[in-house]
């Protein structure tokens, strides 16, 4: 299921940004498995570095955790970070699973409707 939301997360993306889309990564635990890669980058990173990249983006603490209704700005939606030449944004799908889209700043002008239509599209698959 997370691959398929993953896939028409890509597909939307494609389709908004083209270009701007860097790549879509279905993350859990020490694992990770890639549903896009720009064409550039697939040439520039290796499956090492790609990893670690990965494993550098993973949450020190879940998404959801009991009492969060508790926390001043409520429920954690997203994870996102921001480079020089990317926005990084980590969404929840269960658990165990995440997907990571990488974005160009180009793509991120209007950052917060932006993640909320790709949430939307994570949610509707849950």
């Amino acid at each position: 299921m997370v691959r398929d939301t993953a896939h028409r997360l890509a597909e939307y993306l494609s389709r908004r940004i083209g270009d701007g889309l860097r790549t879509v990564v279905i993350a859990a635990d020490d694992d990770y498995e890639l549903e896009y890669i720009r064409d550039d980058l697939s040439e520039r990173y290796t499956e090492r570095t790609l990893g670690e990249a990965v494993s550098d983006l993973s949450v020190e603490t879940p998404f959801t955790t009991p009492g969060a209704d508790s926390h001043p700005a409520g429920e954690r939606r997203a994870v996102v970070y921001y480079y020089e030449n990317a926005f990084v944004l980590q969404f929840p799908f269960s658990e165990a699973e995440r997907i990571i889209i990488s974005i160009g700043t180009d793509a991120g002008t209007d950052l917060l409707r932006f993640i909320e239509d790709c949430r939307r599209i994570v949610d509707r698959s849950n």
